[in-house]
């Protein structure tokens, strides 16, 4: 589709006619050298064979100079030096199933392709990870790990032909990602390849450790940043037991008032996913999958886990569904029939494909409570272009799929798609929503980035672009695009203020202290003193509650915000956020800025995955803001995960946007008697590959003791869960109920981690994914430290241990540059310490 332009963005054909292409001799001779170094089974040059590599899903062509087949890693770190050395731009390429023209060779070059890189090489059941080559594709995987009895949760609409080295690069999501999280979620580690040829394992997602999160900025970088050549993912055990309830509506409205209801009757479903009225008439005359094509709108409630569990919220959901007006709601009868519903939702795409010669699909999100807002709008924009637009959503979300069908051949229909195509991404971002949730930005949305973004945040992506690839050599103009930069200011406010009240006062200090050379050493509660001859920076006067939104499951605060305050805000309201706790006076931009563990949650890497956005001030005096108040977001790159662990080295966090959940009724405690360190870990392996497994695990070794006791916390009421608790341990322990039996437990475990960050004997850090059980070992032989291990995410903290780095994990010095590199974008005379 040809590009138009965003009021004061540079037209996508003047721009890309500035990058140098190579010359026909140039580009034989990069095939040449390519053959002579891979191999000429591994180069295609021929220009019919190019071809194929021209186009994706979105369907506009732009041939490549080359294409190489690599079948390791070291093959394709050789291709890209080769490149890199002959000047020609490298786009990495999975299965093209992407949406927003992410792997079309714009300016040509050499593409990767991933498709001879598609082994899965380990696979972990009991530590519960894989570890595959990027052109595995998704539903491979899937049948691999079903085998074993585990599933890998991210599964886009197109797992069968999608790659996993694709859905990283896109971050992509899928009808589960409701329950278990998008793809960011789920990668541990990853080896890649930068834009020089260089191959490096980066840190473990999370681990902040030593560096910052640089990891978790590659996934969804949309190959801009560096070539995913190895992945080590997270698997889950698969549940027992599975339904799916078909509910129709008068109304999309309606349906998403029942949406809300569900939430608010604390019903997790595993997937949940809406069609309006046209999208029924359409689908239903395709795949004949027993839709009623008479409602106004249809949800697709999918429930797992235990099969009593799921029975119970089976009969909880027909409830909710007919006290909201449902015009009929109904339980698949049979496996096939559950079958055929969603193979009537996969087949949405295919379904309005049949309408016309060519479909644009646009892919947009917004906090849930404005989905229906924002599909009401999609109609009316409809009619203002006289356009006939589909939509499909995952409303657990908010993450919804507008699709045009249009004739490319009629310039007046091309036309009316561009300003709807237009109008919808306004609406979106008028609604507090996101451009992009899981497609990315591709060619398609790089124009229109700032709708989201000010020139600022533009210009601090592109210069972590450049920190990754100063040449612009990986898959260039794709996510975002070259940003007009504002003049910095010359002339630093008169007199500091180190205790600023406003993110003005704030954006003030930090020019003052960078034009004075002031090193500053930013604070909340102050548990961390500034050394001598820093400046404490005293954040305390941020504690507004911006945004409450329950129905969102998300709230705003300011960093400055005691997070015992919050802790205690969301009990009254019968929410929950897993890392704050009513007696803890940390702050929470200080828990976030120090991804500060907690082990009420075992599944995750920490703040990481709890914060969907973050505003801060960096040592530039930029007010900076990335994320959304959405729960899918890849709309440029994901810097609200790069501030979580940043401790204060890229800016001061002034906003903080959780994502909360409905509170544990009656949390329960288990504290098992201590046992010898290798019988605790395979309890604990035990008890992580219970399919209902507990929410929180702990294995806790004593001052002086060289035993350990296994804990495990959530809402295990149940006697049948006690049990398979106990059975699971395999050791007699001690049960505690209610919220006072959590808090004292908690508030020990907490007093002691202050008293050792107080006396500096304190350590923390995350093992290797692939030798959790031999670092555990050698953590817990020693004899004097207490030690706390949390098995999912595979942190530790010692406490009474001088301070060294033998227990985390090695980085390679390339790794640390490229982390300071990233770090110069936003303190680029390094003031903050």
């Amino acid at each position: 589709m040809a590009s138009y332009r965003l009021g004061g963005t540079m037209d996508r054909g003047a721009l890309i006619g500035r990058y140098p292409r190579l010359s026909d001799e140039q580009r034989r001779a990069l095939g040449q050298q390519l053959a002579s170094d891979l191999g000429a089974e591994a180069v295609i040059s021929d220009p019919d064979l190019l071809l194929a590599y021209s186009y994706d899903a979105t369907g506009e062509r732009h041939f490549p100079d080359v294409v190489v087949l690599p079948t390791t890693a070291e093959q394709v770190s050789r291709a890209v030096g080769i490149a890199r050395r002959m000047g020609a731009p490298i786009i990495g390429r999975g299965a093209s199933t992407n949406l927003s023209g992410g792997t079309t060779p714009l300016v040509g070059g050499m593409v990767v392709s991933f498709a001879r890189m598609n082994a899965i090489l380990d696979v972990d059941e009991r530590e519960q990870w894989v570890r595959v080559q990027p052109g595995v594709v998704n539903a491979d995987l899937q049948a691999f790990l079903g085998q074993h009895g585990y599933f890998y949760p991210p599964d886009p609409s197109s797992h069968r032909i999608s790659t996993l080295g694709g859905n990283i690069a896109e971050n992509s999501g899928g009808p589960h990602c409701v329950k278990y999280g998008v793809t960011t979620q789920h990668v541990l580690a990853l080896e890649v390849v930068l834009a020089d040829g260089r191959r490096l394992w980066l840190p473990r997602t999370g681990d902040t450790s030593r560096a910052i999160d640089i990891s978790s900025l590659v996934v969804g970088s949309e190959g801009t940043l560096a070539l995913v050549t190895e992945a080590l993912l997270s698997i889950r055990p698969v549940q027992p037991a599975r339904r799916t309830l078909l509910a129709a509506f008068a109304s999309v409205d309606a349906a998403m008032r029942a949406v809300s209801a569900l939430i608010a009757a604390r019903i997790q479903a595993s997937a949940l996913e809406l069609m309006d009225k046209e999208s029924l008439r359409i689908v239903e005359s395709y795949v004949h999958a027993g839709y009623p094509v008479n409602a106004g709108a249809v949800l697709l409630i999918e429930l797992d886990g235990l099969e009593d569990d799921v029975e119970r919220a089976a009969a909880q959901v027909d409830l909710v569904m007919q006290r909201h007006d449902a015009m009929e709601c109904r339980a698949a009868a049979s496996e096939s029939e559950a079958e055929a519903l969603w193979r009537g939702r996969r087949a949405h795409y295919g379904a309005i494909a049949r309408l016309a010669p060519h479909i644009w699909v646009q892919d947009v999100t917004v906090p849930r409570p404005r989905l229906a807002d924002m599909m009401d709008r999609v109609l009316t924009i409809a009619a203002r272009h006289n356009m006939l637009i589909v939509t499909a959503a995952h409303a657990g979300d908010g993450n919804l799929h507008p699709s045009m069908p249009y004739n490319p051949a009629d310039a007046g229909q091309v036309q009316r798609l561009k300003s709807a195509d237009r109008d919808i991404l306004q609406a979106c971002v008028d609604l507090g929503g996101a451009i992009t949730g899981e497609h990315g930005i591709g060619i398609d949305k790089a124009e229109h980035l700032p709708l989201m973004y000010g020139p600022d945040e533009l210009a601090a992506m592109n210069d972590i672009k450049s920190a990754f690839d100063p040449e612009n050599r990986l898959n260039p103009f794709k996510a975002l695009w070259p940003a007009e930069r504002l003049a910095e200011p010359q002339s630093p406010p008169s007199g500091p203020l180190w205790a600023p009240e406003s993110e003005s006062q704030l954006s003030d200090m930090m020019r003052w202290a960078r034009a004075h050379g002031q090193i500053l050493k930013i604070q909340g509660q102050g548990r961390r003193t500034a050394p001598h001859g820093y400046q404490a920076l005293d954040m305390r006067a941020f504690q507004e509650i911006f945004d409450w939104d329950a129905d969102n499951l998300s709230v705003e605060v300011g960093a400055g915000l005691p997070a015992g305050a919050l802790a205690r805000l969301l009990a009254q309201r019968g929410m929950d956020l897993p890392g704050v706790e009513p007696f803890m006076d940390d702050t929470v931009g200080g828990l976030v800025a120090h991804n500060a563990p907690y082990w009420r949650s075992n599944s995750g890497r920490g703040w990481r995955d709890l914060v969907l956005a973050v505003e801060w001030v960096d040592a530039r005096g930029r007010r900076l803001k990335f994320g959304r108040k959405t729960m899918k977001n890849v709309a440029g790159y994901d810097l609200a995960k790069l501030m979580t662990g940043s401790e204060g080295r890229l800016g001061a966090i002034a906003r903080v946007t959780f994502r909360i959940r409905p509170a544990i009724e009656l949390p329960v405690v288990f504290q098992s008697n201590p046992m010898a360190a290798e019988e605790a870990w395979d309890a604990a392996l035990r008890l992580m590959a219970q399919p209902d497994r507990p929410e929180g695990i702990l294995l806790v070794k004593r001052f002086g003791s060289t035993d350990v006791s296994l804990w495990c916390t959530g809402g295990l009421t149940a006697r049948p869960r006690r049990q398979a608790i106990e059975d699971g341990v395999g050791t007699p322990g001690a049960w505690a109920s209610g919220s006072d039996a959590w808090l004292d437990t908690e508030q020990e475990r907490l007093h002691q981690v202050y008293r050792a960050v107080a006396d500096h004997r304190y350590q923390r850090g995350m093992v290797p994914v692939d030798g959790m059980r031999g670092a555990y070992l050698r953590l817990m032989a020693h004899q004097s430290p207490s030690v706390f291990y949390c098995p999912g995410p595979g942190w530790y903290e010692i406490l009474g241990a001088e301070g060294d780095n033998r227990h985390q994990v090695p980085v390679n010095d390339e790794v640390l540059h490229l982390a300071e590199r990233v770090s110069r974008v936003f303190d680029p005379d390094q003031i903050l310490r």
